[in-house]
């Protein structure tokens, strides 16, 4: 009997008069190779294991466990699972049972219908969205075909290491299966969460906003840019609203004469926010009166994010300032008011932020820049005379 190696099995041809052929290991008993011919004529190559079990009248059969096909399982680990298997054997268990309770577990697949219906569901739309896009990008390939009970905190160490270039979207995605793994402990799928330890990446919060320099040259080109997605992007500047509030606002929702919006489901909750007039001129402009209010088919769909970002990139091209985001205009405004003197608690109101936690960044960098520019003017006029001062000319 030969010794079944990955090279032995690579070799192994069933004979043409034979249509299955069982070869045993010569090292472990109990351990064989079954070539099987398929449909096609060719033979598929399957690890064994053989269990002696009592039969009538004292006699002996054996029974076959598989173990996988050899595309699936390499000779060594084969033997390693035939070794575990016989061990279990001796000890009086049934490893045919366990393999196929183990296989009846549910998998990644099933973990995600649930988590759909009981979790996924009760977001609001963007939350959905995100939720939905990271588990098709990033966890479903991963994971996908994996019994829930079999995933290990090394599996999800390496998962969110693969992730290395986009530090805060590895860390989104490790947030949303930690969650999904919570649920699975809730469901007795698994005894803990392989997530837990897990050590998140660091991330460098984004500020961007449109400065004193930028800001007009930014403005100036919009202004030469026509349609829908141009006057979202001029709401958007004007108002520092969220970009998901100002695309799926909807007519129902405007009241131009109050100068209100009564947003129903922002990120915060449901919010009524006052209109400047100048972002109430631009609503009003808009050629129709039903559905959503930027829309390029006339209510019926919100204009496309995507084709947002591309206008913006364009405009910011045309105004030779580095790209930004939708977002990045919200950052903008909250800055420009502050710097304007609004106050916290006007801040929260206009921009629709839950405490005045959010406010202080803002109002902060607003006194930082006040700092800054104060010492600025006394560095250059240099009144106290001080030699280590930066003493500027003053053009006349």
């Amino acid at each position: 009997m030969p010794v079944l190696s990955d090279n032995f099995v690579n070799s192994a041809v069933l004979p043409r008069n034979r249509d299955e052929l069982v070869i045993r290991d010569s090292k472990l008993a109990g351990f064989a190779l079954r070539l099987r011919r398929k449909a096609d004529g060719k033979a598929s190559k399957t690890f064994l294991v053989f269990q002696e079990l009592p039969g009538r009248d004292g006699a002996r059969k054996r029974r076959k466990i598989i173990i996988g096909d050899h595309a699936t399982y390499p000779a060594e680990k084969a033997r390693a699972e035939a070794q575990s298997m016989l061990q279990a054997i001796d000890r009086g268990d049934d490893p045919a049972a366990a393999r196929a309770a183990k296989k009846a577990q549910p998998i990644f697949e099933d973990l995600i219908k649930d988590f759909e219906t009981t979790h996924i569901e009760k977001k609001k739309p963007e939350t959905r969205k995100d939720y939905r896009g990271r588990i098709r990008r990033n966890l479903l390939p991963t994971f996908k075909g994996r019994r829930v009970a079999d995933i290990t905190p090394e599996m999800v160490r390496s998962f969110h290491a693969k992730k290395h270039g986009n530090p805060t979207d590895a860390n989104r995605s490790l947030a949303v299966l930690s969650v999904m793994m919570g649920r699975a402990m809730e469901l007795g799928w698994r005894k803990d969460n392989p997530c837990m330890g897990v050590r998140r990446n660091k991330e460098t919060a984004r500020e961007e906003w449109l400065d004193e320099t930028d800001l007009p040259k930014f403005v100036k080109a919009l202004a030469n840019v026509t349609g829908t997605h141009a006057d979202l992007l001029r709401f958007l500047t004007v108002s520092g609203w969220r970009v998901s509030e100002g695309r799926l606002m909807t007519w129902d929702m405007v009241d131009l004469p109050r100068l209100v919006v009564r947003l129903p489901d922002t990120k915060t909750g449901a919010s009524a926010r006052a209109l400047s007039t100048d972002g109430a001129t631009i609503i009003d402009q808009q050629a129709h009166r039903v559905g959503y209010v930027f829309s390029g088919r006339k209510g019926t769909q919100p204009v496309s994010y995507k084709r947002l970002r591309e206008v913006l990139t364009g405009v910011c091209e045309a105004a030779k300032i580095k790209a930004i985001t939708p977002h990045a205009l919200r950052h903008t405004a909250a800055t420009w008011a502050a710097l304007s003197g609004a106050e916290a608690h006007e801040l929260r109101e206009a921009f629709g932020w839950k405490t005045l936690a959010m406010t202080g960044r803002y109002v902060a960098r607003a006194e930082s820049l006040g700092r800054r520019g104060a010492q600025r003017t006394a560095d250059a006029m240099n009144v106290l005379q001080k030699p280590s001062a930066d003493v500027k000319e003053l053009g006349r």
